[in-house]
């Protein structure tokens, strides 16, 4: 039988032992310390090795870029309809029950297309100019070409903010947002079903589109050659703060 002071020695050994790591050098050594003593564990009852419990870490508050209040009221006054994207990705808005009729990106070769989250950020959009006049059958760079021009006239007009081509969660996530608000659907029946160019590569030369918001199936992300041009794919400014 160990005596007391050998029993106390082992008590701190264990009581060291649960804090520490089974790969801490100082882990390995109190062990070989409690060998060495060679304590009969039998007479040990009393000590119980319970596991550290760790609270767990809270991650940081997203903080989400806004608009000034100066800003906001302009882009208002303006007919802009304002929202708060979070960082969503096209699969998270899809697994909580959101409808896209589109499912190429579902494939395990897309996975970083379905994660890629959008910005965390307010973003602007003028529901009855959600496209740019004469900016289909263009190219991507001569739509992100058109963008740029709009957004520096709009910067004229409303100070801290600049217009962007997004990417295509952020669309996705804008179109759902506005459906919740106002129960219209941007791309859909009342916009032709056209679609709003993304800047977000798909693969080869492809960048994703977003539109043909169907009532019924839902929201669709598609692909389109960044190179060509067609009838049915827009360049859509979002708005911003300015960075």
């Amino acid at each position: 039988m160990a005596n007391q002071a050998e029993l106390d020695l082992h008590r701190a050994s264990v009581e060291a032992l649960i804090k520490l790591d089974s790969s801490d050098p100082r882990r390995q050594a109190i062990e070989k310390m409690a060998q060495l003593n060679n304590i009969n564990a039998a007479g040990l009852q009393d000590v119980q090795v319970r596991p550290v419990q760790v609270a767990p870490k809270e991650s940081a508050p997203v903080e989400v870029r806004r608009f000034s209040d100066e800003a906001r009221e302009a882009l208002t006054k303006e007919g802009y309809a304002i929202y708060a994207l979070s960082g969503q990705s096209i699969r998270s808005l899809r697994e909580s029950g959101r409808k896209l009729w589109s499912t190429w990106h579902r494939d395990s070769q897309y996975e970083a297309f379905e994660t890629k989250g959008s910005m965390v950020s307010e973003v602007a959009v003028k529901p009855d100019a959600l496209f740019l006049p004469e900016s289909n059958n263009e190219t991507l760079k001569k739509q992100e070409d058109l963008i740029a021009k709009f957004s520096t006239d709009l910067g004229k007009k409303v100070k801290g903010v600049e217009a962007i081509m997004g990417e295509a969660p952020d669309y996705v996530g804008v179109a759902f947002a506005h459906l919740d608000a106002t129960g219209d659907r941007l791309f859909g029946e009342k916009y032709d079903h056209n679609y709003a160019r993304t800047k977000t590569p798909t693969v080869d030369s492809n960048v994703a589109r977003v539109g043909d918001f169907n009532a019924v199936i839902g929201l669709s992300v598609n692909r389109w050659l960044r190179d060509h041009g067609d009838s049915s794919v827009f360049a859509s400014p979002l708005v911003v703060p300015k960075s």
